[in-house]
């Protein structure tokens, strides 16, 4: 019964060291970090897909558009996209660009 009473508020403070760190997260980081799951860090893939860090801003998000529209064809870049708004599409190319 000790052993649980020290449990609950050493969980508490660990949870309440760990809330500021969560909200300090930058919502844009996040979402454009999702990227590098297929495309490598930074944009600089070396496998099958693409990479993107040789492309202007303007280039990715006429690209981003075109398969948001179904204007490009694609396997999946077409589906991702169009979970995301055009806006939040050009803060994900800004915070790659500005890295």
């Amino acid at each position: 019964m000790r052993g649980r009473l020290t449990a609950v508020p050493l969980f508490l403070g660990l949870a309440l060291l760990a809330a500021p760190a969560a909200q300090a997260m930058d919502p844009m980081a996040v979402m454009a970090d999702a990227c590098a799951g297929c495309h490598g860090t930074d944009g600089a893939s070396l496998g099958a897909m693409p990479p993107f860090n040789t492309k202007s801003a303007d280039e990715l998000k006429k690209l981003l558009r075109e398969y948001k529209s179904g204007v490009r064809e694609a396997t999946v870049m077409d589906r991702i996209v169009k979970g995301y708004t055009d806006p939040q599409l050009d803060g994900m190319i800004d915070y790659y660009k500005k890295k």
